[in-house]
């Protein structure tokens, strides 16, 4: 009987260890499919009619999408438009005028609805169609807007026409002014996690919901209450805030209108403004799913490392390893992970402008032997090549780049300096319909590791905006000498400017970057966006007000007004050092 009771237990402990097993690998399966569809979702073309995401709403979509058990897939920071027909967008009668994501600055051009068809933005939205970039050949016409000369979506084009004509032959002319608030849709991978995304934004948005939800999968709608719905004009055309015997009266009229728009956008900004706050300040969800990952033993009793990078198919540690076999730890990391081919332990600091390790300064602890250590890295369907002992490349900046494609919009003009191997360069020219992307990169390897990227690029038909390639030129040489002989101006520049040793951050003292940054501002245009990297302390963040001096001073002495957008926190480059980056416009 003693026997018996033994082998029971030994039973049912190999069970429950069995049943446990399967139950963690179906955690790690839900797990992987979700973040499968998160880089499909992400990955995808914006359609909408900007082409990105709007500017207001980068921040809270940023903060949600850093999450892993988070994404955003759609979303819209609040808007003002007329329109004619039934009031719902899916039907043929419905036609859209004078788009505007910012308050109205010229009331008088904006509601008179004489010109509603002349004069299609109305001082709105600049008027663009999906498709409108792709190609690189343009056309000027005389309002100096760039149109692509055979690149505008002729379906939308054939849609836009057919709703214009039935909205013209319909009986009902009235046009109405609608004012759309806040809204945006998160996918969420558990039920806790749908839970604490609702219950932080209630205290701010009104009306908050479950909209869907599957086994991964739980669909969270957050909507603003700030909306408007009226009529401009009666069912004959006849304008209700008009009068015919006093133009001041009538300008008086549209001054007010304005106002009714504007003061809903700035209420809807600052409710926005508060859920990002409430955002930052959200805490992990208490979810089972993450649970299975606190155990980082192996099998075999081999301590696994933490963290670390996963480059093409090199698994990347930053030091190594201080306790265990190093040899017995990469056969782990790769027995863990099959489609890792090498693992490699940083033994060498980063030093000089390049970043880069050097020839000694990676050693292999697994895998075949490899010289010099070139992979090819993919980030939501781009590729790039990289060369991991003579370039700095960092995959959990991805995160980052996809903040940056979302917020370049249709037909902008985009430099990218500081280019390493290209990989934001060739994402911002496959993944948005800019219409120029012109990278720089003084490395002579990095350089040859983005020519190679834009090659692949060509060929890669997870690319959806046609003509990708041809959009993109990749320079070799020093900004401060390349970007004043290219003789044009830019709608967007990037400037990841790399970490000058020990002269940056607070207790640095070098110059912050200050002659890039005075000899990239004359090639912004007014209204353009700068994105400038910079390395700061923990106790500097989230203001900044070192990095925010410094650019509003060049500016003042190049006879420029900026204006903040966001301050993005992109990553740690030391102990309590942060690499960050300030958004900012030219006003």
């Amino acid at each position: 009987s003693h026997h018996l009771a033994v082998l029971a237990t030994l039973f049912f402990f190999r069970s429950d260890t069995q049943s446990n097993m399967a139950d963690l690998n179906w955690r790690q399966r839900l797990r992987n499919d979700f973040q499968n569809a998160k880089s499909q979702c992400l990955g995808k073309r914006d359609k909408s009619f900007a082409g990105r995401i709007d500017p207001r709403a980068v921040e809270c979509c940023g903060i949600i999408n850093e999450r892993e058990d988070m994404y955003t897939t759609s979303s819209c920071a609040g808007r003002c438009f007329m329109y004619r027909g039934p009031g719902i967008k899916s039907s043929t009668e419905f036609t859209r005028f004078r788009i505007s994501h910012e308050k109205i600055a010229d009331p008088v051009r904006y509601f008179n609805l004489q010109t509603i068809e002349s004069d299609a933005d109305g001082g709105g939205d600049p008027i663009r169609t999906v498709g409108q970039y792709d190609y690189k050949s343009t056309t000027t016409f005389e309002n100096g807007e760039n149109l692509v000369a055979g690149g505008e979506n002729q379906e939308q084009r054939k849609t836009m026409d057919s709703n214009c004509e039935a909205s013209a032959t319909s009986s009902d002319q009235t046009i109405w002014l609608r004012m759309e608030p806040f809204i945006l849709h998160v996918a969420c991978r558990s039920l806790s996690a749908a839970s604490l995304l609702m219950a932080t934004a209630r205290p701010t948005f009104k009306n908050v919901g479950l909209t869907t939800w599957k086994e991964n999968r739980y669909l969270v709608a957050i909507w603003g209450d700030e909306g408007l719905e009226m009529p401009l004009c009666t069912p004959t055309g006849m304008s209700l805030y008009k009068s015919n015997d006093d133009d001041e009266s009538s300008t008086s009229i549209q001054f007010w209108l304005a106002q009714l728009c504007n003061e809903r956008h700035e209420r809807n900004w600052n409710k926005i403004q508060r859920f990002c706050q409430s955002l930052r300040e959200m805490q992990p969800p208490n979810d089972e799913d993450d649970d299975y990952d606190n155990d980082k033993v192996s099998s075999e009793g081999t301590r696994v490392p933490k963290s670390f990078d996963v480059i093409g198919d090199i698994a990347y540690l930053h030091s190594l390893p201080a306790n265990g076999d190093p040899k017995a730890i990469g056969a782990s990391i790769m027995k863990k992970n099959k489609s890792i081919k090498v693992v490699v332990a940083r033994q060498a600091n980063m030093e000089g402008t390049e970043r880069a390790p050097g020839d000694d300064g990676l050693a292999i602890i697994a895998g075949a032997e490899r010289s010099p250590l070139i992979t090819t890295h993919t980030e939501y369907g781009i590729k790039c090549v990289v060369d991991l002992n003579h370039t700095f490349f960092s995959p959990r900046m991805g995160q980052e780049r996809l903040r940056i494609c979302q917020q370049v919009a249709r037909g902008e003009e985009v430099l990218v300096c500081f280019a390493g191997v290209g990989m934001e360069a060739i994402q911002i020219a496959g993944r948005t319909e800019a219409s120029s992307v012109i990278a720089i990169e003084l490395n002579e390897v990095a350089f040859e590791c983005a020519r190679r990227g834009h090659r692949m690029l060509e060929r890669n038909k997870a690319v959806k905006c046609t003509g990708a390639a041809e959009r993109l030129q990749i320079l070799h040489g020093d900004v401060l000498d390349v970007v004043p002989s290219l003789q044009k101006t830019f709608d967007r520049i990037l400037a990841p400017r790399p970490k000058e040793g020990k002269l940056d951050s607070d207790l640095g003292s070098g110059d912050g970057g200050e002659v890039f940054l005075k000899a990239l501002l004359p090639y912004l245009k007014r209204g353009g966006e700068c994105h400038w990297y910079d390395f700061v302390a923990d106790w500097e963040f989230p203001a900044c007000d070192r990095t925010k001096a410094l650019i509003k001073r060049v500016c003042q002495e190049l006879g420029m007004t900026m204006k903040v957008l966001h301050i993005a926190h992109v990553g740690s480059v030391a102990m309590r050092q942060f690499r960050i980056c300030l958004d900012f416009k030219i006003v």
